[in-house]
């Protein structure tokens, strides 16, 4: 296997691509075969990106939540196709958005119900708002906290944007897919991903809060990074996904290594079989969650969110999914399956041909969907070379 050509193209994102640091770890036929570090996580303090370097995972936290839900789905204790009121009562009788030709928006009761799987697949029509009256009302009542599930229940008090099932839209599904998980399993969100995936995936680097002895291997997470000057325009987190205390956010809340990412990637990739022997989901668990899940509309809505990045993909339960490898211009096999999170992170988890990938970066404002494809296609052709 040569990696010169993956190597020089990392480290070029870190020379000349206004990103201050790179990881990248790359399993192949269950193996690790490469791992690559260049640039700082701390470029004031001369602190290198490396094997420790803690980063925000963003919305590549939202494959986490969904593998943990699917286990629940294994165990019997609820199934996709259950209404979600059934677990979280408030979501019993909605209303939704109709927006007429002249553009006019009348609220009407919903005709179809939320499904669990709606959840995974970003069909149920909720929308990106978690700061709005309902969950700014929440926090006064509860001092400034917001617990995960009680921020799941207020925004079924907001309308839908359209009927549960008809169209595809990024938003705040799998938030609301971690409190269906607290309200099924009895636990906190992050309780229940440790003791489902962290702990029989060997992951120990990935958590919802750093503990206090690790704070200083956070990266910093810089805002418009410029390469030639060292220097950033802000520094400071996206989304809020840290700002409120007791929220665990289950699409974009988790920080990790890359290592420990990489370990959790591959056990997806080994069709739910941890590197330590550990199963936490079966085979035909895997193969369902990266099943397309979308229609020929939902798949147009899909592809105007997505832009270039996504073309040739689908989606499945909480994850991109490869259908077209001419669309994509891919090297991956079909049904290569992973997703990304808001400052660059993003994996690949390719059973078929047996690889997987984690990159991280913490640079907000950089255009990494421009050099994601080329990453996944550079790593191929190292392990196929």
């Amino acid at each position: 296997m040569g990696f010169k050509k993956l190597t020089e193209y990392l480290d070029s994102l870190y020379e000349n691509r206004n990103i201050p640091g790179v990881g990248l770890k790359i399993y192949h036929r269950h193996k690790p075969v490469y791992e690559h570090y260049n640039g700082y996580s701390d470029a004031a303090n001369k602190r290198p990106f490396c094997e420790k370097t803690l980063v925000n995972l963003y919305s590549a936290t939202k494959v986490i939540t969904c593998a943990a839900a699917l286990r629940l789905v294994e165990e019997g204790r609820m199934k996709l196709s259950d209404p979600l009121w059934e677990y979280i009562p408030e979501y019993k009788n909605l209303s939704v958005k109709h927006t007429d030709k002249d553009g006019s928006c009348e609220i009407r009761p919903a005709q179809n119900t939320i499904t669990v799987e709606n959840l995974f697949s970003m069909t149920a029509g909720i929308d990106w708002d978690r700061c709005g009256e309902e969950s700014m009302r929440l926090l006064e009542e509860n001092g400034g906290k917001a617990p995960t599930l009680k921020t799941a229940k207020t925004a079924a008090s907001r309308p839908l944007n359209f009927e549960p099932g008809t169209k595809f839209q990024y938003g705040f599904c799998h938030d609301i897919l971690g409190g269906l998980i607290e309200a099924v399993s009895g636990k906190r969100l992050g309780v229940y991903l440790k003791q489902s995936i962290f702990d029989p995936v060997g992951m120990t680097e990935t958590f919802f809060e750093a503990p206090a002895d690790r704070q200083d291997d956070r990266a910093v997470h810089y805002i418009g990074w410029n390469s030639k000057t060292n220097r950033s325009r802000a520094v400071g987190e996206l989304y809020g996904v840290h700002e409120y205390e007791d929220y665990e956010s289950g699409g974009g809340g988790l920080i990790s290594s890359v290592p420990d990412y990489a370990l959790f990637a591959q056990a997806l990739c080994n069709y739910g079989l941890a590197q330590n022997g550990e199963r936490i989901l079966q085979a035909e668990t895997v193969e369902n969650m990266r099943r397309n899940r979308l229609g020929r509309s939902q798949m147009n809505d899909f592809a105007s969110f997505g832009g270039a990045s996504k073309a040739g993909y689908g989606y499945g339960l909480g994850v991109r999914t490869l259908v077209d490898r001419d669309k994509a211009k891919s090297l991956s096999s079909i049904g290569e399956f992973g997703w990304d999170g808001a400052c660059g992170c993003y994996t690949v988890i390719d059973p078929d041909s047996q690889v997987a990938i984690f990159y991280a970066q913490e640079a907000a404002e950089a255009p990494w969907w421009d050099w994601h494809c080329s990453i996944r296609n550079f790593a191929y052709a190292s392990v196929w070379e």
